[in-house]
């Protein structure tokens, strides 16, 4: 029984990564809004059915793909909370073999929200923040996060976009040498 469950889980992980696939290169030539369940199903090889049995949207299956990019991201900083370099390399790491779809999600092409759900992720703030820390006031430490973040972002969303990208260590320490300077 255990056998089959894993066969199971493996078939549904393998559908949803066509799917997802699918739609990263449909989102290449259309937005969100002209992409049909029927286009996308051919393109993925999976019957509508079974894409309805997962999906009730596209916007759904982009929902899911972005939670697996903030989940992964998520879990990161939980992983590696006293090492900073290693977070953002992690996530440049991800970024660059996710590219398609990251250059997508990055550029605004897709979910013009997308950066408002990543800097509100607890875990973002907590790690853009900590060495700060009891040394402002409160409205200061937004203005300061708005300031990290988003610098950060933008630096991202140019080294993404670059045919010859610098290796994710070395922008991983660019940005925290800019981050974590007095």
């Amino acid at each position: 029984m255990v056998n089959m469950e894993k066969k199971e889980d493996r078939r549904v992980a393998m559908t949803k990564r066509m799917l997802k696939e699918a739609l990263t290169e449909m989102l290449r030539e259309t937005d969100i809004y002209h992409v049909s369940i029927r286009e996308l199903c051919q393109r993925a090889d999976v019957n509508r059915t079974t894409f309805y049995k997962y999906y009730g949207s596209q916007f759904d299956l982009l929902s899911d793909m972005e939670n697996d990019m903030l989940t992964f991201l998520s879990q990161t900083i939980t992983e590696h909370e006293a090492e900073p370099v290693k977070i953002i390399e992690t996530a440049c790491v991800y970024m660059e073999n996710h590219l398609e779809f990251g250059r997508l999600i990055i550029n605004n092409n897709v979910d013009p929200v997308f950066p408002q759900k990543l800097f509100s992720l607890a875990a973002v703030r907590a790690a853009a923040l900590n060495k700060y820390a009891g040394k402002m006031d409160e409205a200061m430490m937004e203005y300061l996060y708005n300031y990290i973040t988003y610098g950060a972002y933008r630096i991202i969303c140019v080294w993404l976009n670059k045919e010859q990208r610098e290796p994710p260590e070395q922008i991983a320490q660019f940005l925290i040498e800019l981050i974590q300077r007095d």
